[in-house]
């Protein structure tokens, strides 16, 4: 499950075209009103980009430096497969703790584990393949799970849901879960208050985490305080 809608190639792929055909049009009809709006485009692109890479890392940094990790956690990480993500966080843990990466990685796991080699962090990391609606790791086994950007393109509802209680099953009952996302964010805190969290938190990002404008913007749900059910 990876979030393939969109990348960075295809959106200068499209705006390239756009403006130099919007450029075209423009100097040939002589409405040179049209620069603003071709302006707009590049401005919008730009924030878009700097959002899916420097942004993101920035926003993932952050939500790193808030899980105050421990010498033994053990941390989920359900990225959808996103290897930047796991590579920080592991250069964030210190041996024994270790972070288990989710994700198709069998598609390239030689070039995945050379990857993790270079980092040097290969003691901290483990890689997973398994189905977020029913993964194959027992209760309460993590002390943290992080989720970033990888239940928003869950249809529909029901099964958004079931992943968030999964990752809610793995949690250990003092644990914290992590949620990084730009949309459903009211859904998610009601799913995380139906499952007994009560600290939940929501955290704007700021100029790092908008997809092209404040009017879309990535958020972090940080839940912490699991209660034990009777």
């Amino acid at each position: 499950m990876k979030l393939r809608g969109i990348n960075i190639v295809t959106i200068l792929a499209v705006v390239f075209f756009v403006v130099v055909f919007g450029l075209i049009g423009t100097f040939a009809s002589h409405r040179y009103w049209n620069l603003i709006w071709l302006v707009l485009l590049i401005v919008w692109a730009g924030i878009l980009i700097h959002t899916m890479t420097t942004g993101h890392l920035k926003i993932w940094q952050e939500l790193v430096n808030r899980m105050e990790f421990g010498d033994h956690d053990q941390v989920l990480d359900l990225s959808a497969g996103r290897l930047n993500d796991l590579l920080l966080l592991a250069k964030n843990l210190q041996a024994p703790a270790k972070v288990t990466g989710t994700g198709d990685w069998r598609q390239d796991q030689q070039a995945v584990q050379a990857r993790v080699n270079a980092a040097k962090v290969a003691d901290r990391v483990q890689l997973v393949d398994t189905d977020v609606f029913n993964m194959t790791f027992p209760d309460r086994r993590f002390d943290k799970v992080l989720v970033d950007l990888a239940f928003h393109n869950i249809t529909p509802a029901l099964k958004r849901n079931r992943a968030v209680q999964e990752a809610a099953r793995v949690l250990k009952a003092d644990g914290t879960m992590a949620i990084a996302d730009f949309s459903h964010v009211d859904e998610y805190q009601q799913m995380l208050a139906n499952l007994g969290f009560d600290d939940i938190r929501v955290v704007n990002t700021g100029f790092n985490g908008w997809w092209g404008g404040p009017w879309t913007t990535t958020k972090l749900i940080v839940a912490r305080h699991f209660r034990q059910r009777k």
